[in-house]
């Protein structure tokens, strides 16, 4: 089973076979094109296809090489875990994938951050369900656009500051972005428990692609699991092939 995540800013291609889940490109979304998709489809004939997308006109790049065979994760379908959203046709499907991953993998109440182009917080309650979250911008977001709307601020690049106390721009820059992101995250869980009544268990899963960078000093998450969404993904997919095959879900 082919599993694709199409994010803003980066897509990528695992492959799961034999109860373990491999990755095997990371390509920019916006190379995506029907010259590589081909290539892939060519490459796993036999293979099905769960697509999750939050880019919609590269769906085709896929739909039309894998006709047949491939299954896109909305909020449509059964996922195995309740919706408790106002309007899920709102929801993102890598969201619905963390989510489902959350709920079967580590539990529940649980949130899984993902620092991806935009970071995003989803919450499954103490039900299971999926009841909702945060977007924030992303880290690379916040310095890229300090960068385009000033004249004179250097567009830096991130990694763990030296101090608070910056000694020049560039580390003052990085410092605001870091430690600064870092306590939104840490306020911003607080906030979470507080909502969900405080439940004397609450499970953090950090994900995408600045996760460690950020969770390196902050004690309240408990795991990085940098191929959480490919996980749901997979979970998805199997319910959908079993179901369509009318053979029972085996977790």
């Amino acid at each position: 089973m082919i599993l694709v995540d199409v994010s803003n800013t980066v897509t990528k291609i695992g492959l799961f076979e034999d109860g373990k889940i491999s990755l095997l490109d990371k390509i920019p979304t916006s190379q995506i094109g029907f010259d590589f998709t081909e290539r892939v489809a060519q490459k796993f004939p036999l293979e099905d296809l769960i697509l999750c997308s939050v880019v919609p006109k590269n769906d085709l790049y896929f739909e039309w090489p894998f006709r047949g065979r491939i299954y896109k994760i909305d909020p449509s379908v059964p996922l195995g875990i309740p919706i408790d959203y106002p309007n899920p046709a709102e929801i993102g499907a890598d969201r619905l994938s963390n989510a489902v991953a959350l709920a079967f993998l580590y539990g529940y109440p649980a949130v899984a951050i993902d620092f991806g182009t935009a970071t995003t917080f989803d919450i499954v309650d103490q039900k299971g369900a999926f009841c909702g979250g945060i977007i924030a911008p992303g880290l690379n977001m916040m310095t890229t656009y300090l960068h385009e709307k000033t004249a004179l601020l250097p567009l830096v690049d991130l990694k763990e500051p030296l101090r608070i106390i910056a000694h020049s721009t560039e580390e003052a820059v990085r410092v605001g972005a870091v430690h600064g992101y870092r306590g939104m995250v840490k306020y911003l869980l607080e906030k979470i428990k507080e909502e969900l009544g405080f439940p004397q268990k609450f499970i953090v899963v950090a994900t995408g692609g600045q996760c460690r960078l950020v969770c390196s000093q902050l004690g309240s998450v408990e795991y990085i699991d940098e191929l959480l969404t490919l996980k749901g993904i997979r979970l998805i997919g199997e319910n959908l092939i079993k179901i369509q095959k009318k053979t029972p879900l085996l977790i």
